[in-house]
C-alpha cells in the first residue's frame, strides 16, 4: 500500500491565527505565514516544546544567525524569507514524508521487534489521556497521520528514561527538566527570540558536520547502551530518543494508525547545555553545573529571578535569556517593553509520567540589562518565602494544639503530620500568589518602591487568609478558640520578623 503524509504541506501544526481563529497547517505554511500567527501549540507542554525545537532546527539551517548582526537584520524583516524555505523543502521534501520508505519522518526505515499498539506506548506524553480512557483498555487506540506525526515529534523529543529492571530506553531532552521559552505577540517573533547564535561550535560543539537528523542518509546516532553522542545543536534539537516506525493503514479515504514498531533509541552526552534551560551548581562537589528540575510542590514562578542572574557563578539562565539581554544592550530590542515567556516541562517517576507544567509570565525587558531591578525580584521572592515559612510554622503549631490541647510539645510527629496536612495552609498561601506576581512583575520596573509595598502587602494578607480558612475547619470550639489564638499570634510575630529582616 501506497502511502504518503507530506509534511511540509499537508496540515498537522495547531496554530491559532491574529484573530483568535484556530487552523491546522503544513510546515511551510506556518513558517512563511509565522508574522500573522499568534502561536504554535500542541496537545501537552512537551508537545508544545518540541514543536517549536523541530522548527527552530529549520530556522537555523537555513538563516544562523551566525552574529548578533545577522540576528538583527532578520529581526528586522518581520519575516521568514519564503523562497529560501520553499527551495529547502523542495530539496528535503521526501524526507519529510511521514511514511517515506526509506527515510520516514523522524523514524527509522528497519527497526527491531515486532510491532505493539499505540496504547501500549507512552501516549500521555502527546495527549491527554483520559481524551483515549475508554480505548486504552483493549488495546483499540487508533489515531489519523496528523496527531501521529505531533506524537511522533514529541515522543523523539521527550521519550521517559528507564533502566535495569525496565528495558533501557535513554530519555528524551525535554524530559525531567524544566525548559523556558521567550514569546513574542506572533509566532514568528517567539522564533526569532529563540534563535541563538549559531555556527561552527555554538551554541553546541559538533565533533562532525552538524545537520537535523533527517538529511543524513545513514543514522550517525545508532542506538547502544553504551554509547553517549555529542551531537551540535541541529542533531541535538532533532534528536531521537526512541527508534520508530508507524505502521499506517488508510480507512475511509483517511490514513489511521493503530500500531508501530518502537525500541531503544541514542543517548546523548549529558554535558550539553541547552540554550532554553536554567542551570544551577549542584550540592554535590565536583559535579558542576546541573539544569533546574520540576517540581510538584513548588511553582515555576518562585524560581523566576535565576532567568535573569547573569553574573551569579551559581546560576546560568537560559542562553535565550542571555543572547536577549544582548539584543536589549545594543538597541534591537526596546528595554521598555513587555513580551512574555512559557516555562514547560515534565517529570517521571520509576518510568511513569509524573506530572506536567507549562506557566506563563510577563518578560519585561528591562530586567535582562538592569542588575539591580532582579535583586528587587530576589528579594521580593525572598520574602514571600519567608512569610510561607512563616505561615508553616504557625500551621504546624495550631495542628500541635489541636492533637495535645494541654500542650502543644507533648504533640507527637506522627499525630500532628496529619492533622497538618489536613488544614492545607501551605497549598492555600502559594496557589494564590501567581496572579499577584504577575503583576508585581509588570509593575516593579515602572515603580520600584509601591510594587515592593503592594507585594509585601498581598504576601500578608494572603498569608492570614489561608491561615484563616485552615483554622475554620478546627471542631471543638473551645479547644480550637485556644489554639488558633496562639498559632495566629505566631504567624503574626514570625512574620512581621520576616519582613523586618527582609
Amino acid at each position: 500500500m501506497d502511502l504518503h503524509f507530506d509534511l511540509v504541506d499537508e496540515s498537522w501544526l495547531p496554530c491559532v491565527r491574529d484573530d483568535g481563529t484556530p487552523v491546522e497547517l503544513g510546515l511551510y505554511d506556518t513558517l512563511a505565514q509565522a508574522h500573522t500567527l499568534r502561536e504554535l501549540y500542541g496537545e501537552t507542554p512537551l508537545g508544545t516544546a518540541a514543536l517549536h525545537r523541530l522548527l527552530l532546527a529549520i530556522l537555523h539551517r537555513n538563516f544562523g544567525p551566525q552574529s548578533r548582526k545577522a540576528w538583527s537584520q532578520l529581526w528586522r524583516q518581520g519575516r521568514w524569507d519564503e523562497a529560501a524555505l520553499r527551495d529547502y523543502f523542495d530539496e528535503w521534501r521526501p524526507r519529510f514524508d511521514l511514511f517515506n520508505d526509506d527515510h520516514p519522518f523522524y523514524q527509522s526505515p528497519d527497526p527491531p521487534g515486532d510491532p505493539k499498539p499505540l496504547n501500549r506506548l507512552f501516549l500521555p506524553l502527546a495527549y491527554n489521556s483520559t481524551l483515549f480512557e475508554h480505548q486504552l483498555a483493549d488495546g483499540s487506540l487508533s489515531i489519523p497521520a496528523a496527531q501521529a506525526a505531533r506524537w511522533l515529534v514529541t515522543m523523539q523529543a521527550s521519550g521517559i528514561g528507564t533502566g535495569p529492571p525496565f528495558n533501557p530506553y535513554p530519555a528524551g531532552p525535554l524530559t525531567n527538566t524544566m525548559l523556558v521559552m521567550p514569546q513574542g505577540r506572533t509566532l514568528y517573533e517567539t522564533l526569532a527570540f529563540n534563535l541563538v547564535e549559531y555556527h561552527d561550535d555554538k551554541p553546541i560543539p559538533a565533533l562532525r558536520e552538524d545537520k537535523p537528523i533527517w538529511e543524513y542518509d545513514e543514522n550517525p546516532f545508532p542506538p547502544d547502551p553504551k554509547t553517549f553522542y555529542l551531537p551540535g545543536y541541529l542533531g541535538y534539537l532533532t534528536w531521537q530518543s526512541r527508534t520508530i516506525r508507524l505502521l499506517p493503514e488508510r480507512e475511509g479515504g483517511e490514513i489511521w494508525m493503530r500500531e508501530c514498531y518502537i525500541s531503544q533509541g541514542a543517548r546523548w552526552e549529558r554535558t550539553i547545555e541547552d540554550p532554553m534551560k536554567t542551570y544551577s551548581m549542584a550540592r554535590t562537589k565536583g559535579v558542576g553545573m546541573i539544569p533546574l528540575r520540576l517540581r510538584k510542590d513548588k511553582a515555576l514562578w518562585r524560581n523566576a529571578h535565576a532567568l535573569f542572574q547573569f553574573n551569579d557563578q551559581n546560576i546560568r539562565p537560559p542562553l535565550t535569556f542571555s543572547r536577549l539581554a544582548e539584543h536589549v544592550d545594543h538597541g534591537d530590542l526596546d528595554p521598555s517593553l513587555t513580551y512574555s515567556y512559557v516555562a514547560l516541562g515534565l517529570c517521571n517517576d520509576n518510568a511513569r509520567l509524573d506530572f506536567f507544567r507549562h506557566e506563563c509570565m510577563p518578560l519585561p525587558l528591562a530586567y535582562l540589562t538592569d542588575e539591580t531591578l532582579d535583586e528587587k525580584l530576589r528579594d521580593a521572592l525572598k520574602v514571600a518565602e519567608d512569610v510561607g515559612t512563616a505561615l508553616y510554622r504557625a500551621g504546624w503549631e495550631l495542628a500541635q494544639w489541636i492533637v495535645s490541647p494541654a500542650d502543644k510539645k507533648k504533640a507527637r510527629k506522627d499525630d500532628t503530620k496529619p492533622v497538618f496536612a489536613q488544614l492545607r495552609v501551605e497549598r492555600l498561601y502559594w496557589s494564590r500568589l501567581e496572579v499577584p506576581f504577575q503583576c508585581f512583575l509588570r509593575d516593579l520596573p515602572r515603580d520600584r518602591q509601591a510594587a515592593l509595598d503592594d507585594w509585601i502587602e498581598t504576601l500578608q494578607r494572603t498569608a492570614r487568609n489561608a491561615f484563616n480558612e485552615a483554622a475554620e475547619g478546627v471542631g471543638d470550639p473551645l479547644r480550637g478558640l485556644k489554639a488558633v489564638t496562639l498559632a495566629r499570634g505566631t504567624l503574626e510575630y514570625l512574620m512581621a520578623r520576616a519582613i523586618e529582616q527582609d
